[in-house]
């Protein structure tokens, strides 16, 4: 086969290498020449930094076609911009001559005829597309901002994150420098990436955008294994969105502490024993009590005697500001006028017959920092009552006998279970006084009012007096629902003297019904008006359920005990013909259907 030959023209249009004529008889010199742009179906191969497909010259005197076999060794093999590996292929070329168009011979090419290299480097190349696909993801879907430089402090890539936070577009960075950037505005001060290229190292820091928004920028130098620099890449974080997690996080934690110091009140109130809400009355008292307590206003505490006034008193000290000054009390009707001002303001020494040569401070100096507590003021003399107005009014007293006012810092709370206003139209209490302690009047209801409070303060008062006097007492459920309904004249103090009564008096390890004294007991007592049940009907009780049912017996009220058994037995029976079924008897009493049963058992009553 003769020698094939090509135009220097055609092999200009392709990648080569070249070797003069006057060459061929020494080793082959390879000379690259300017490629063209190769398409997908050549030989993507790059030496010395220029692409070029791999051709060898030959003169005429080598028959055309033939083939030798080399060893391409480290050579990396490019598609367009992206690098796939550096690998080592073994190449068949296929040799042919060079001349010009007037013939003259130039020297010899080679025509490469690698197929099978083809399909390896075309599988690298789709392995590391798909690489820089799913890098393309990450980059673009990022929370943070990211913006990526060259050697140069070129931007080459932004993601849209970076777009959003700037407030400025995708092709506003791209190909631009840092420098530029800061200049036409789109940094508002010198820029940390271009400042991490420059001192090759990570910079962090502050960058305000357009938007008038500051973010956390944090840049770092791209060096590669050579020590070069390649670039930089810097992630942009918001700092409005971190700023808005911060007040929320102080605002939760506000929240937090003011729930701790809530929940700290609560647990006042539940570890306070005494303090016992059930009723919405009650709930609504505590309440009002416990917005009042960290104000220093004056409280005015209404309500009957026994009804607990102390210890609301003692609530709202315990929940204020003042909770660590002295909680002081007195009983403003339980001391002669005279000895009361000066247990109140002191006196000075031999200010009277028998006073302390040393002097005295009164209750209103021990308060200092505190609170404290005039039970029934409206017993107080009016002279008094003056020298208590001066208090409030002025802050300040005069000891008895002296004549240097006395500055005072204490809370006033007073209670009385006298009506003041009608006090007042009898001339007995000073009616400035009256509207100076009148801030904050609570009112706390008799127990006739809110019977839900009961059980809870049987077994509170219960549990006390088995510490106390070291017993250990239970008392039966009917007992609880008969002093439940009870009316007590006497409120929460007369339930306590009771409770402690049964504790030290009965014998026995459970009190039970009959227990109960006979002024709870009997039908002409405070019982009589609230026992019978709603069911019943109003009016003469006795006239009423004996006239329902002729089964009732006539109660002999001489026996007290016999008369309460005859009216249970009764209540039962009137209970039965009203309601028809056992259970929804006990509904309607309030106990069990199987103490129903038992009481009917008890008395013989049949259906």
């Amino acid at each position: 086969m003769e020698g094939e030959t090509m135009l220097l023209s055609d092999i200009t249009q392709k990648p080569a290498f070249m070797v003069e004529s006057n060459m061929l008889q020494n080793e082959y010199d390879q000379i690259v020449v300017k490629m063209k742009a190769l398409s997908i179906e050549e030989i993507p191969v790059i030496d010395q930094g220029c692409w070029s497909g791999v051709f060898q010259l030959f003169s005429n005197s080598f028959p055309s076609g033939t083939e030798m076999g080399i060893w391409v060794q480290d050579a990396p093999f490019f598609y367009k911009d992206t690098k796939i590996i550096d690998i080592k292929l073994p190449v068949k070329f296929s040799l042919v001559g060079v001349v010009d168009k007037e013939n003259q011979f130039l020297g010899i090419a080679e025509t490469g005829k690698i197929v099978e290299q083809k399909r390896v480097i075309w599988d690298k190349y789709k392995e590391v597309y798909e690489q820089r696909k799913h890098l393309d993801a990450v980059i673009d879907s990022a929370y943070d901002g990211i913006l990526i430089t060259d050697s140069l402090g070129v931007v080459t890539r932004v993601n849209p994150a970076m777009s959003r936070f700037s407030g400025i577009l995708e092709n506003r960075f791209i190909g631009r420098h840092l420098t530029e950037l800061f200049s036409q505005g789109v940094f508002q001060e010198p820029s940390i990436t271009w400042k991490a290229l420059q001192e090759k190292r990570e910079v962090i820091g502050l960058q305000r955008y357009p938007t008038g928004q500051e973010h956390i920028v944090s840049a770092v130098p791209i060096i590669d294994e050579f020590g070069k620099m390649q670039g930089a890449v810097a992630t942009v974080r918001d700092m409005t969105e971190l700023a808005r997690l911060r007040e929320e996080l102080n605002f939760v934690q506000k929240r937090s502490q003011e729930y701790q110091l809530e929940i700290l009140k609560l647990r006042k109130q539940v570890l306070s024993d005494e303090v016992i809400a059930v009723s919405p009355k009650m709930v609504s008292v505590f309440d009002l009590a416990g917005r009042v307590a960290d104000f220093d206003s004056t409280v005015l505490i209404l309500g009957e005697s026994g009804v607990g006034k102390e210890v609301l008193a003692n609530f709202i000290h315990k929940n204020s500001r003042r909770s660590k000054g002295t909680f002081v009390k007195i009983n403003c009707g339980a001391l002669p006028a005279d000895l009361l001002e000066s247990e109140l303001f002191g006196y000075e020494a031999g200010a009277f017959t028998g006073a302390s040569r040393s002097g005295k401070k009164g209750l209103f100096e021990a308060a200092e920092g505190g609170v404290i507590f005039l039970d029934e003021i409206g017993e107080m003399s009016s002279s008094l009552q003056v020298k208590v107005l001066r208090v409030l009014q002025e802050q300040e007293f005069t000891r008895v006998g002296g004549v240097e006012p006395i500055q005072v810092n204490c809370r006033i709370i007073a209670a009385t279970h006298r009506n003041l206003q009608e006090r007042i139209q009898m001339g007995l209490f000073r009616e400035d006084l009256y509207y100076r302690l009148y801030v904050v009047p609570i009112h706390i209801p008799p127990l006739r009012e809110r019977h839900e409070d009961i059980p809870a303060m049987i077994q509170y008062f219960l549990n006390r007096y088995n510490q106390k006097h070291g017993i250990q007492k239970m008392i039966d459920s009917q007992v609880i629902h008969a002093l439940k309904n009870y009316s007590w004249p006497g409120n929460v103090r007369q339930l306590s003297n009771l409770i402690e009564r049964l504790v030290v008096t009965i014998f026995e390890p459970t009190i039970l019904l009959h227990h109960l004294p006979e002024d709870v007991m009997t039908l002409e007592g405070p019982l009589a008006r609230t026992v019978y049940h709603p069911a019943i009907p109003k009016g003469n009780s006795k006239v009423a359920i004996a006239a329902s049912n002729p089964q009732m017996t006539e109660i002999n009220e001489s026996d007290n005990y016999n008369a309460f058994n005859v009216l249970e037995r009764d209540l039962i029976i009137e209970s039965l013909s009203r309601y028809g079924s056992i259970r929804k008897v006990g509904q309607a009493l309030g106990v069990s259907h199987t103490t129903v049963i038992k009481k009917m058992k008890k008395y013989g009553i049949t259906r």
